[in-house]
């Protein structure tokens, strides 16, 4: 019996899934079913239209799919398209147990827990114009303003990497520390926040466009290729919890939100605030002291000295990296409770977005 993980890319094929949870789909006309192979590899199955015989599916029951394609797509993500398919119930199989990730040949999709090593990731973007939107798509609307990374599986301090001059050359010199590093972690697993891969095409983007040059080398962004990828929101949908701290009940690292009241950066708030339409954002009024990424695209420009602010430099970079890495302790507590470790991990090699 075939399992995700040796699925072809791109073709129709038939697997057993137990199913797990179904949920309606980002667009209409589809739903998303949350299932498990006979390893125990958690994924998805999106339906793009109801096929002709009955999707009547029970939680916990075990069906054949005949018409299954994996997708060339970053998401742990199977697609069950319109046309020529069908659904069938099946007897529960014998379980299997997935071999390790070193006697695989190149496996296209792995379990979080059987991972070579499990590393948190951050990718904070800086705005290049302020006055325009940031867009994943396209490099030139942003900068990388730091990347950070912590790992799971590794007591210790968070790396941060940020930018500490306006040039676009100190970007090409923290990409060079981010590349050294994802070189030495053939294998490991991308653990990011949110619920796409945008962290991760951002970095590549940028990656793309800086190679090639005096810092950067050719073909730097496909240090991701060995890399594999993990968005933990979708196991909050899977396991019925609101949000992904509610996961492990890991409601102290949630509130883990940078405090601009706990930095003193030496102006308050209101001072850049007060000409924004505060009703478009997530703060109550202009004087609330929770950052966003609004701020930090304020502050960072303060910072690096593209602008003029009336700000304390040690304490705003201390703010500034604080904001950056923000999200490294929930990442990692949500990976080391345990709820993750047969969550599917789609490999990025060939899935990342081409320039």
């Amino acid at each position: 019996m075939r399992v995700s993980r040796e699925l072809p890319a791109g073709r129709s094929s038939a697997v057993s899934l137990q199913v797990d949870h179904v949920a309606g789909g980002r667009t209409e006309g589809t739903s998303t079913i949350h299932c498990s192979d006979i390893e125990g590899t958690e994924l998805r199955v999106a339906v793009q239209e109801p096929p002709a015989t009955d999707l009547s599916l029970e939680t916990g029951g075990w069906y054949r799919f005949d018409g299954i394609v994996r997708p060339d797509s970053l998401d742990a993500q199977l697609l069950f398209p319109s046309g020529d398919r069908s659904v069938e119930r099946i007897e529960t199989p014998e379980r299997q147990t997935p071999p390790p990730p070193a006697e695989l040949d190149d496996p296209w999709l792995i379990q979080l827990g059987a991972s070579d090593e499990l590393i948190a990731v951050t990718v904070q973007p800086r705005p290049s114009n302020r006055t325009e939107s940031i867009r994943v798509d396209d490099p030139g609307t942003f900068e990388i303003g730091a990347v950070c990374f912590a790992y799971c599986d590794r007591p210790g301090e968070a790396t941060v990497y940020h930018r500490e001059e306006p040039a676009t050359r100190d970007e090409q010199l923290l990409l060079e520390h981010v590349v050294e590093d994802l070189s030495e972690a053939k294998g490991a697993t991308l653990v990011t926040r949110g619920n796409d891969h945008a962290p991760l095409d951002m970095l590549f983007h940028r990656l793309s466009r800086a190679s090639g040059g005096d810092v950067v080398p050719t073909g730097a962004e496909r240090v991701l290729d060995d890399c594999f990828h993990a968005i933990p929101e979708s196991v909050a949908t899977r396991t019925g919890a609101d949000t992904l701290a509610d996961v492990g009940d890991h409601s102290d690292t949630a509130a883990n939100q940078v405090m601009l009241s706990d930095h003193d950066i030496g102006a308050d708030p209101v001072v850049w605030r007060e000409d924004w339409e505060i009703d478009a954002t997530a703060l109550s009024d202009v004087s609330d002291p929770r950052m966003t990424d609004r701020d930090y695209a304020t502050l960072v420009e303060w910072y690096l000295g593209a602008e003029d602010g009336p700000v304390d430099p040690a304490r705003l970079a201390s703010c500034l990296k604080a904001y950056a890495s923000s999200d490294l302790d929930l990442l990692c507590a949500a990976v080391a409770d345990g709820a993750m470790d047969r969550y599917g991990c789609p490999r990025l090699s060939g899935r990342l977005p081409e320039q």
